[in-house]
């Protein structure tokens, strides 16, 4: 990738294999930990920090391609299992080892390909390493791009006209919350009413078979809608209390990540 007129590389490593992302943001970085000290009462001297510790944390952003897509969402399967990111940004090369995510944003805007955000944290057992003499070749090919169809969004297995922007996101913190918020115009015939929907079922790409299926979504306060010449826009944000089911089915693959 060109980043600032630099050739850029991050790759995500598991169990043995590589994966180079094509990010388009990256903030991964170890950032101090401590403490304040205020100051003193009457005196002009600044508040004092005091710094007990490195920590890694960040998040990259990247597009969803067919190289890609599973590999992603199996670190969010398997959450206590840590990886490596391997990161060189032209005038560094440093590894992030032993990190665990703790979040992402997956986003669909009609038209655009699909954006996936992935928020990381450090563990006990995390560091920070330097490229090894013998590590593979890790630039980016060009794969192909999966593209958002925001008339492929289907409810309670009834397919909505338009949906032309979705939000699903995820925090794995303390307590694992999924919610989504769903972009769409206003229409009473064709949107399901202010109420619980059993499955939202969102196509990735139809060529590979994959679909991204959401269970039990609980709307979260009611509709924001912006006002327009020809239509109504409107905005619903769902909490979602069921799974969130990513499947690739084609005549070579069958596999399922359940979330």
């Amino acid at each position: 990738m060109r980043i600032q007129g630099k050739d850029c590389t991050l790759t995500v490593a598991r169990d043995g294999e590589f994966i180079p992302i094509p990010y388009s943001e990256e903030t991964v970085r170890q950032t101090s930990k401590g403490y304040s000290l205020p100051s003193c009462i009457g005196q002009r001297n600044r508040d004092k920090t005091i710094v007990t510790g490195k920590k890694i944390e960040g998040c990259f952003t990247t597009r969803l391609e067919h190289s890609n897509i599973m590999s992603l969402f199996l670190l969010f399967f398997y959450l206590n299992q840590g990886f490596d990111i391997y990161v060189d940004r032209g005038f560094e090369k440093i590894i992030y080892k032993n990190i665990n995510t703790c979040g992402f944003e997956l986003r669909g805007d009609n038209g655009e390909s699909f954006k996936l955000r992935v928020d990381v944290k450090e563990n006990e057992d995390s560091f920070t390493d330097n490229w090894p003499l013998t590590i593979p070749d890790l630039s980016w090919e060009r794969q192909r791009t999966y593209f958002y169809d925001g008339k492929s969004v289907s409810c309670d297995l009834k397919t909505i006209p338009l949906v032309y922007r979705f939000e699903l996101t995820a925090s794995f913190n303390e307590k694992i919350k999924y919610q989504i918020k769903l972009y769409f115009p206003l229409s009473s015939e064709h949107y399901p009413v202010n109420d619980r929907i059993e499955k939202l079922s969102i196509v990735i790409d139809q060529k590979d078979g994959i679909t991204l299926d959401v269970y039990d979504l609980v709307p979260s306060g009611g509709l924001c809608d912006i006002n327009c010449s020809d239509t109504v826009l409107c905005n619903q944000l769902f909490d979602v209390t069921g799974i969130v089911v990513l499947t690739m089915r084609n005549e070579k693959e069958f596999t399922q990540i359940i979330l």
